[in-house]
């Protein structure tokens, strides 16, 4: 498989939950995982990986590691892995729902960094691009407050795409994540009303 868009990834313990986050690096088929030296990865014949790739989407899969020193100048990192997917479990595409121009600003909420603003530029029934000039990292679970039709819910969306903007500001591709009763019936009559221009 060729990830020709794909920067970094994140790496499951064998509990399948406790995850580390590496960059990548891909050439062609070649995929090499980049720990430097403070991530203790080991050889394994079977190791849970979720790659992201700009085109493709969110894949996860199983792995097969090799961890050796690096000898390459061009790579900033003592040590590499090469990998070998051996089993692509689930591709989430990027784009999977018609999304509608929004342009509200809210109050967004990050674990372990408080409250920041953020300008929602599209929404979908999959989730929402927003640009805020709060830099949060790719897997990032934020979560706020919006009423689309007659009820208020609150929402959590992962981060899943970022774009460097201008004038130090970032723009995220995020999917919804557990949504709560009743909000995908909801943010679908707001998407197909918008759409039709029956709603502002």
């Amino acid at each position: 498989m060729v990830l020709n868009h794909c920067t970094a990834c994140d790496v499951y313990g064998i509990d399948g939950e406790a995850r580390k986050r590496i960059p990548v690096n891909c050439t062609g088929e070649q995929i090499t995982l980049l720990p430097g030296g403070e991530y203790g990865l080991s050889d394994s014949a079977k190791v849970r990986i979720d790659f992201f790739d700009s085109r493709m989407g969110y894949l996860q899969t199983n792995c097969q590691l090799a961890v050796r020193k690096n000898d390459d100048p061009a790579i900033k990192s003592a040590w590499v892995a090469d990998c070998n997917i051996l089993e692509v479990l689930q591709i989430r595409e990027m784009r999977r729902f018609v999304r509608v121009g929004l342009g509200k600003e809210v109050v967004m909420t990050l674990s372990g960094k408080g409250d920041f603003e953020a300008l929602i530029q599209n929404i979908s029934e999959g989730g929402i691009f927003f640009v805020s000039t709060t830099q949060v990292q790719w897997g990032d679970v934020v979560s706020f407050s919006y009423c689309f039709i007659e009820q208020e819910y609150r929402l959590e969306a992962r981060i899943l795409r970022e774009e460097e903007l201008l004038n130090g500001r970032y723009g995220y591709g995020c999917e919804f994540y557990e949504l709560p009763k009743g909000a995908g019936r909801d943010i679908r009559q707001f998407v197909y009303l918008r759409e039709q221009g029956r709603i502002l």
